[in-house]
């Protein structure tokens, strides 16, 4: 809990510093929201997604007799969806 109480105030602080562009940030609310996010930068979490893709890889490689194609033919599919949401979208405008 002092974790969230230092979060707070170290919120307030910025508030202070920062004054009217920082005044609808509630530092109850991102004191939370730094509680609960576990990355801190983007770098971090491109560095978790790339460590378990590696491991995805390495176990593929290991054995790709365990693995289907589907996912895939599920990323073609999705990409064939937005493209054509896309050509929807462009229709209009």
């Amino acid at each position: 809990m002092s974790t969230y109480l230092t979060a707070i105030d170290a919120i307030r602080e910025l508030k202070a510093k920062f004054g009217n562009t920082w005044r609808d940030i509630s530092p109850e609310d991102a004191a939370r929201m730094q509680m609960q996010n576990r990355f801190k930068t983007g770098l971090d979490i491109a560095k978790y997604t790339a460590a378990i893709m590696r491991r995805d890889m390495a176990a593929y490689d290991a054995d790709s007799s365990k693995y289907t194609q589907s996912l895939g033919c599920w990323h073609g599919f999705i990409a064939q969806q937005k493209n054509d949401c896309e050509q929807k979208i462009l229709r209009y405008y």
